[in-house]
């Protein structure tokens, strides 16, 4: 149940961020002095996706696999 815990906090702050992320990135100018900084962002988004990505699937397998651990792993 540890790793599962330690999964949803490493989910909500990932998601916390992603959102900060998303601020930033719609608060960004127009135009083509602003175009780095938008790609530097977006580059970073994307890096989170695949760690939300992830996290999520595990939870999803944690949820699907709980009845075959039984009661042993629920401390």
């Amino acid at each position: 149940m540890d790793i599962l815990l330690r999964a949803e906090s490493a989910l909500t702050e990932c998601e916390s961020a992603y959102a900060v992320l998303n601020m930033w990135i719609n608060d960004i100018p127009g135009g083509e002095e602003h175009h780095e900084e938008a790609c530097r962002v977006g580059a970073v988004m994307t890096l989170l996706n695949g760690s939300i990505r992830q996290l999520t699937d595990a939870r999803e397998y944690f949820e699907l696999h709980k009845a075959d651990r039984g009661c042993e792993n629920e401390k």
